[in-house]
């Protein structure tokens, strides 16, 4: 338990932001290694990418409300997805699909605004998840 308190005492609000942020840019480029990736090399890429953006993910969500968290990280994944798949894999632009990514960004900043403190359940959730999964260790390094 120890340990535990030792990583809360750490990991600041900015630094899970970070984290969270980090890990969103992260996910654009593993959802595009899991269409185009070829060969053994980029498919253990790719596996890395997700386990390091789940990982800075689990570790935002001691300091960051757990849906704000997981809807900036899916939202900067799906919007990064689209950009990527239009300005480097060359799928067709679409004004539509702007609108959309906008809309999307919108509806994460309107949920931030109205959102509440982490709860006491969330928290507890996220702690145990994150201790049983060893992350307690990785978090105390940032």
């Amino acid at each position: 338990m120890q340990t535990t308190n030792n990583t809360r005492a750490n990991l600041n609000t900015n630094k899970a932001w970070i984290l969270i942020i980090l890990g969103g840019i992260v996910e654009c480029f593993w959802v595009s290694g899991l269409k185009y990736a070829d060969s053994f090399a980029l498919y253990i890429l790719t596996g890395a990418g997700i386990l390091f953006s789940f990982c800075a993910m689990l570790i935002a969500c001691r300091k960051v409300e757990v849906s704000i968290a997981y809807s900036v990280f899916v939202g900067i994944g799906a919007a990064g997805g689209v950009l990527f798949e239009i300005f480097i894999f060359g799928e067709e632009f679409s004004w539509i699909k702007l609108a959309l990514i906008a809309l999307l960004l919108v509806g994460i900043i309107g949920l931030k605004i109205v959102s509440k403190e982490q709860t006491s359940e969330d928290s507890k959730l996220v702690n145990e998840l994150n201790e049983n999964l060893g992350l307690d260790e990785v978090s105390q390094k940032l």
